[in-house]
C-alpha cells in the first residue's frame, strides 16, 4: 500500500520568511525542501542546529519535524516536538499534526489519535475535515469504532464531497445500526461499491452478530483474515484456521496473508504439513525465508516428502545460499516426481542450483533436460544457458554447438533470436564477416518483423568489407523505422546522423474531468486513504478513457504524483492514436522531481540523462518500487549495495529510509559514479555492473578488452542484463531527446 508520507502537511505553509532570521543553514534546508529533497533537509537542519548560537524557534523547529517526516525518521519528529507547550499556539495545528502523523507510523495509536484532535481543533474548513479523517482512521485501525464513527460523519459533515463514496464505506465498517448501513452502502459508485461486502462484514460485527459478520466477510473481498479473526474470537477455531490456512494458499501474497502471519505464529498455529507448507510460502513471500525454512522442515520430518514439497525446500535452501543441500533436494524431488511435469520441473530446478554452485556437470544437466522435455516451456532456456555457461569457461566450440542446437530446435523461440546474434557477433570478431552475415540473415528471414538488431549488423559488416554507402543506406533507413529502439538510435549514430530530436515539447493540457479526478486522488491521500486512491488508480488503468488527451493528462498527474508504472501505460495506450506526437512520448519516458534527479547525478559528476534513463529503467519512477529479490525504490538498490555505499559517504542509514526519494537518488547515483569511475566512464560497463556487478562485468571485458561496444553488449553473457544495458543506452539517448537543449 502507498503511504504518502506527510501529504497533509502540504496543506499548510509555514512562511518561515516572516519569522526571525535564520542561520544560512536553515535558509538552505527550506530550499531543499521545497526542491524535493527533504532528507537533504532534514541532514540541513540537523547541521544548521548544531552552528546556531541561539534555541531554534518554534517555527524553525516545525519546519525541521516536517523535513524529518517527510525523511521518514519519526523518532527525531517525536524528539523535536513531543511536550512542546507552544504547540497549541504553532497556528492551524500543524505542529500537532507533524507530530501525530509519526507517533502514528511509530505504532503509538492512542497518542497518534490525541494529537490529530489537537490539530484538528486549531484548524478549520477542509483541513479540519480531513483532520477528522485521519483521526478516524486512527481510531477505526485502534478497534475504537464509536469514535471512528464519530470523526468520519464528522469529516462528511465538513464537507469533503469529492471522497464522500469512500467516506461512507468508513463510516458503514464502523456503525451498529445495519439499517443505517444499509443506507449508507446503497447507490455506492465503482470502484467503492466493490469493497460494500466488506464493510457490511464489517459492520455486523460492530453490531455484535458476529455470525453473519463471519460469512459475509468470508465472501468479501479482502475480508478472509478478518473472518478468521471473528471467528476465532467466537471459539470457533476450526473455521478460523480453514479461513486462514485457506487465504495462505491462495493468496500468499497478500497484504492480509502476511498480517495473519501473526495468528499463525500465535493462537492458529500450523497442524498439518499442507498448513506448514501454506504458511511458509507466505513467510517467503513476505521475505522471512528462514521462518519459511523452519516451517518447510517440519512439514518435512512430519512425513511429507511430496515432490512439491521438497522443491519448496530445495528453493528456500537456494535463497538461504545452502546450495549443496538444495541439490540434495531437488535431487529427491526428481526420484519422488509422480508425474511427468513435476519431474521435468524438478530435473530443471536440480540443473540451476548446479549452475549457482558452478558445478562442471551443470551444463550437461541442462541440456540432457532439455533434450529429455524439448516441449517444456524451460527447454529453450536450459539450452541457452548451456551454451552461456560453456562461452564463460571459454568453450567457444561448445558454446556454438549449443546455441546451434537451440536455432534448430526453436527457431522462432526469442531465445533463438539471442542466439543468432551471439553466433554473429563471435564470427564478426574473428574477422569471418560472411559467416557472421549469414547468421544475421538468417534472423531477418525467420520470422516477421523489423529485426533490428540482425539490420544493424549486416550494415556493420558492410562497412566492414569497405561499402560504406550501403551501410550507411542500410543503417539510414533503420534508425527511419525503429526511431526510438536501441539498435535504431545505434544505427543513427553509426550512419552520422543528427541527434534524435523531439519536435515541439509542448505542456500536457489541463483536461477539466482528469484535473478533478486528480484531486479527488489528491484528497484521499491527504485524508491518509492511500489504500483507496490505489484502487482508484487501478479503476481508471482498467478502464482508461479514450481521448489521447484526456490518456495524458492522467499520464502526467499519476507521473508527478509517484505512480509512475501507471502513468506510463497511459501513455503507451495513446502511442498509437498519436503516433509521432511528441507529448506521447515525453509521457512514456516521464521525468518527475526533475531537479532532485539532476542535483543528485551533479554531485556525483553523472550525466543526468543518464541517471534518469537508469530510473525510468529499475522503477519507472515510483518511489515506492520493490523488486522480487528486493531491491528498493527509484534506483532499486539493494539494501546491502545502500548501507555500504552509505558507509563509503560517511552517512547514517536504515533499511526503511531506502524508498526516502532524494536519499535514494543519493545513494544510487552515487552507486552509479562509483561504477562509472572504476571503468574509465565506459557507460556500457558501468549500467551492466549496476544490474550485474562488477565480477561478471570484469570477467567480460578481460574477455575482450577494449572491445567494440556493439561486441561487448552482444556478449554480456546474462539475458537479463544484456537487455537491462540495451535500455538503459536506449533511454539515455531519448532523455537527452527529450529533455537536453536542442
Amino acid at each position: 500500500m502507498r503511504r504518502a508520507t506527510g501529504a497533509l502537511l502540504l496543506c499548510w505553509p509555514l512562511a518561515l520568511s516572516a519569522q526571525k532570521p535564520v542561520s544560512a543553514e536553515v535558509a538552505r534546508a527550506e530550499s531543499l525542501e521545497t526542491a524535493g529533497r527533504p532528507w537533504h533537509a532534514a541532514e540541513a537542519f540537523v547541521t544548521g542546529a548544531g552552528t546556531a548560537v541561539a534555541p531554534a524557534s518554534p517555527q524553525v523547529l516545525i519546519a525541521n519535524a516536517r523535513a524529518e517526516l517527510t525523511a521518514r525518521r519519526y523518532s527525531r519528529v517525536v524528539a523535536l516536538l513531543e511536550k512542546r507547550p507552544w504547540l497549541a499556539d504553532s497556528g492551524d495545528g500543524v505542529g500537532y499534526a507533524i507530530l501525530a502523523e509519526a507517533e502514528d507510523r511509530l505504532g503509538r495509536s492512542a497518542d497518534a489519535a490525541r494529537d490529530y484532535l489537537r490539530a484538528r481543533a486549531s484548524a478549520s474548513g477542509s483541513r479540519a475535515a480531513l483532520l477528522s479523517v485521519r483521526a478516524a482512521v486512527v481510531f477505526d485501525r485502534a478497534g475504537q469504532s464509536d469514535s471512528a464513527r464519530f470523526y468520519y460523519v464528522a469529516a462528511r459533515a465538513a464537507g469533503l464531497a469529492s471522497i464522500d463514496d469512500w467516506l461512507r464505506l468508513r463510516e458503514a465498517g464502523v456503525s451498529r445500526d445495519t439499517l443505517g448501513v444499509d443506507s449508507l452502502l446503497a447507490g455506492l459508485p465503482f470502484p467503492a461499491s466493490r469493497r460494500a461486502p466488506l464493510y457490511r462484514g464489517r459492520a455486523l460485527l460492530a453490531a455484535g452478530d458476529s455470525g453473519r459478520a463471519v460469512d459475509a466477510l468470508a465472501t468479501a473481498p479482502g475480508g478472509a483474515l478478518q473472518a478468521a479473526e471473528v471467528a476465532l474470537a467466537r471459539g470457533d477455531s476450526a473455521w478460523a484456521r480453514n479461513l486462514l490456512y485457506h487465504l495462505f494458499a491462495s493468496s500468499p501474497q497478500s497484504d492480509d496473508a502476511a498480517a495473519g502471519e501473526a495468528l499463525a505464529q500465535g493462537p492458529l498455529p500450523p497442524l498439518t504439513p499442507v498448513e506448514r507448507t501454506s504458511l511458509a510460502q507466505v513467510l517467503r513471500t513476505h521475505g522471512d525465508v528462514p521462518a519459511a525454512v523452519v516451517q518447510v522442515r517440519r512439514a518435512i520430518l512430519s512425513g511429507d516428502s511430496s515432490a512439491a514439497t521438497l522443491l519448496l525446500w530445495s528453493d528456500l535452501l537456494v535463497s538461504s545460499r545452502k546450495d549443496r543441500e538444495a541439490l540434495r533436494a531437488a535431487s529427491a524431488a526428481v526420484a519422488l516426481a509422480a508425474d511427468s511435469s513435476t519431474r521435468a520441473l524438478a530435473t530443471y530446478r536440480r540443473a540451476r542450483v548446479l549452475v549457482r554452485m558452478g558445478d562442471t556437470s551443470a551444463t550437461q544437466a541442462l541440456s540432457d533436460f532439455a533434450r529429455a522435455y524439448p516441449g517444456d516451456s524451460a527447454a529453450v532456456t536450459a539450452l541457452y544457458l548451456a551454451g552461456d555457461r560453456l562461452a564463460e569457461r571459454g568453450d567457444s566450440t561448445g558454446a556454438e554447438a549449443m546455441f546451434r542446437e537451440l536455432v534448430s530446435a526453436h527457431a522462432l523461440d526469442p531465445a533463438s533470436v539471442q542466439a543468432r546474434l551471439r553466433l554473429g557477433s563471435w564470427e564478426y570478431r574473428r574477422g569471418h564477416l560472411d559467416r557472421a552475415a549469414e547468421w544475421f540473415q538468417g534472423e531477418v528471414a525467420a520470422g516477421p518483423g523489423t529485426h533490428g538488431a540482425a539490420r544493424y549488423w549486416l550494415a556493420k559488416i558492410a562497412r566492414a568489407e569497405g561499402d560504406t554507402a550501403a551501410a550507411n543506406a542500410q543503417w539510414t533507413a533503420l534508425a527511419h523505422d525503429d526511431s526510438i529502439g536501441y539498435y535504431g538510435l545505434r544505427a543513427r549514430k553509426a550512419a552520422g546522423l543528427p541527434p534524435l530530436t523531439a519536435g515541439d515539447g509542448s505542456d500536457v493540457l489541463p483536461v477539466p474531468a482528469v484535473t478533478t479526478a486528480l484531486a479527488r486522488l489528491d484528497t484521499l491521500r491527504l485524508a491518509g486513504l492511500d489504500s483507496e486512491a490505489d484502487v482508484q488508480v487501478r479503476a481508471l488503468v482498467g478502464a482508461p478513457p479514450d481521448s489521447v488527451s484526456a490518456l495524458l493528462a492522467w499520464s502526467s498527474g499519476l507521473a508527478s504524483r509517484g505512480w509512475g508504472s501507471m502513468s506510463v501505460r497511459l501513455a503507451w495506450l495513446a502511442a498509437p492514436r498519436a503516433p509521432g506526437d511528441p507529448r506521447v512520448l515525453r509521457a512514456i519516458f516521464p521525468w518527475p522531481n526533475r531537479r532532485a534527479v539532476e542535483a543528485e547525478a551533479s554531485e556525483f559528476h553523472v550525466d543526468p540523462y543518464l541517471l534518469a534513463a537508469l530510473i525510468r529503467q529499475e522503477s519507472v519512477f515510483d518511489r515506492e518500487a520493490l523488486s522480487r529479490v528486493g531491491a528498493r525504490g527509484l534506483t532499486q538498490l539493494m539494501p546491502s549495495t545502500a548501507a555500504y555505499t552509505a558507509r563509503g559517504l560517511d552517512l547514517p542509514f536504515a533499511p526503511e529510509w531506502l524508498t526516502v526519494p532524494d536519499l535514494n537518488l543519493h545513494l544510487g547515483a552515487a552507486h552509479l559514479g562509483m561504477l562509472l569511475a572504476r571503468y574509465h566512464g565506459r557507460v556500457d560497463a558501468a549500467v551492466a555492473s549496476y544490474d550485474a556487478g562488477t565480477i561478471p562485468v570484469d570477467r567480460w571485458l578481460a574477455r575482450a578488452p577494449g572491445a567494440d561496444p556493439d561486441l561487448f553488449v552482444e556478449d554480456v553473457a546474462y539475458v537479463e542484463t544484456r537487455g537491462y544495458v540495451r535500455s538503459v543506452l536506449r533511454n539515455w539517448e531519448i532523455y537527452r531527446a527529450l529533455y537536453g537543449a536542442n
